[in-house]
């Protein structure tokens, strides 16, 4: 078992992950702040992304749903059932409301728009309004992928990061976010998946 370090007893790995998901939230943070133009980068991968053949819609539609508000409190349930634990039923609990939550406040501040209101030729797939920067449904796929993926084992550890990064890349492809916003979603969800877990399993005590 690693060690843990400091008194909230995170181990150097969850803290290596967690500086990482800061940087991507506060690296992102600043580029979307530092101008009010969309960086070409930018543009171009969201017009490969949001560009991708009609038919995958029907595919990716349904996992997209998990970074709901109705599909995140969906899987909580459904953790819930299935492993019948109560620190990780109360950790997905956390860390998904955490997650959806914290994006409303990042929106807030951040005032981005959705790609509809500063690109032009946008295939609209799913309706969404208000703000862009962050997505919230990455943020909750990201931190529920966090929870899952430490408690589960062999191929099953992949299915939750399949279902974050299908989230991630279909809200790009609904063409109702930049990719950037994605980014900070991801990195909010991490940080929010860490500090789900570690309530999740103090609250259990």
């Amino acid at each position: 078992m690693e060690p843990t370090v400091g008194r909230l007893g995170l181990t150097t790995t969850e803290i290596g992950v967690a500086a990482a998901a800061a940087a991507l939230l506060s690296g992102s943070w600043a580029v979307v702040n530092a101008t009010d133009d969309v960086p070409e980068l930018e543009v171009q991968v969201f017009i490969a992304l949001n560009g991708l053949p009609d038919p995958l819609w029907p595919v990716v539609w349904a996992p997209v749903q998990v970074g709901s508000l109705g599909g995140s409190l969906l899987a909580v349930v459904g953790t819930g059932i299935a492993t019948r634990s109560v620190p990780l039923t109360l950790a997905t609990l956390l860390a998904s409301q955490g997650a959806y939550w914290g994006a409303k406040v990042v929106k807030h501040l951040a005032a981005r728009a959705r790609p509809v209101d500063v690109l032009a030729r946008v295939r609209v797939r799913e309706r969404a309004t208000g703000l862009g920067y962050v997505s919230g449904h990455a943020a909750v796929a990201s931190a529920l992928a966090v929870v899952l993926v430490a408690e589960t084992t062999g191929v099953w550890r992949v299915v939750p990061l399949v279902v974050a990064a299908t989230v991630g890349i279909g809200r790009v492809y609904a063409g109702v976010h930049l990719p950037l916003d994605v980014v900070g979603g991801i990195g909010l969800g991490i940080l929010a998946g860490l500090a789900g877990r570690w309530g999740g399993v103090h609250m259990a005590r």
